[in-house]
């Protein structure tokens, strides 16, 4: 008898282990989560800067950067902000504002921790990067050979040269410029911008 009560136990204790792995990777409950969220949840955030406003519906994919116990940001990915976490894309559920928090589909992120909210774009950042390295590197590649013809006090007959030569360095400048830009565009996150949520800046509205 006991022999068998201790396997009718041990095959009870193997069930309900594989029925919370199950549940938990299904997304049903979270055990990674501390709390326990009121049922007047809002499905709708609304930020305000001034006269703007910006809503972020339940569904809407996230990067929500929160402070570590250091009260340091985490860092958008492939940017440069040091060894921090990266923050990674999440979809928003709902807010409570009775226990101040922020639930999303898997975590609980308090108020209080969040540094910014940015709301992912449907347009890739590589073609953003690409446009506004090749710009910059023109200008700067055009400017140089400029800036020395001026400085040397070249005579006319030359400025047609060094036009030339500004115009092909501007473009070789800004191609290459533009390849850089498309390397961390295909890496930085498609949002195109960051809400940084705080005193004289975006807040939180509680309706």
């Amino acid at each position: 008898m006991p022999m068998q009560r201790s396997r009718t136990h041990l095959l009870a204790w193997f069930i309900f282990s594989i029925s919370i792995f199950i549940l938990n990777e299904s997304s049903l409950i979270h055990l990674n989560n501390s709390y326990l969220y009121s049922q007047e949840l809002q499905t709708s955030i609304m930020l305000k800067k001034g006269n703007n406003w910006i809503e972020i519906k339940q569904g809407d994919e996230l990067y929500v950067r929160s402070y570590n116990a250091k009260r340091k940001p985490s860092k958008l990915p492939s940017s440069t902000l040091g060894s921090f976490t990266d923050a990674k894309p999440i979809k928003f559920v709902g807010i409570d504002f009775q226990k101040k928090i922020l639930v999303t589909e898997v975590d609980y992120i308090l108020l209080s921790d969040i540094h910014s909210i940015s709301i992912t774009s449907s347009k890739t950042m590589a073609f953003r990067f690409i446009g506004n390295n090749f710009a910059h590197g023109f200008a700067i590649g055009t400017l140089i050979p400029l800036t020395i013809f001026f400085a040397n006090d070249s005579g006319e007959n030359e400025f047609i040269l060094v036009a030339f030569i500004s115009g092909f360095v501007g473009v070789g400048v800004g191609v290459s410029s533009a390849i850089l830009g498309l390397i961390h565009g295909l890496t930085y996150p498609n949002i195109e911008n960051e809400f940084i949520v705080g005193q004289n800046e975006w807040i939180i509205v509680e309706e």
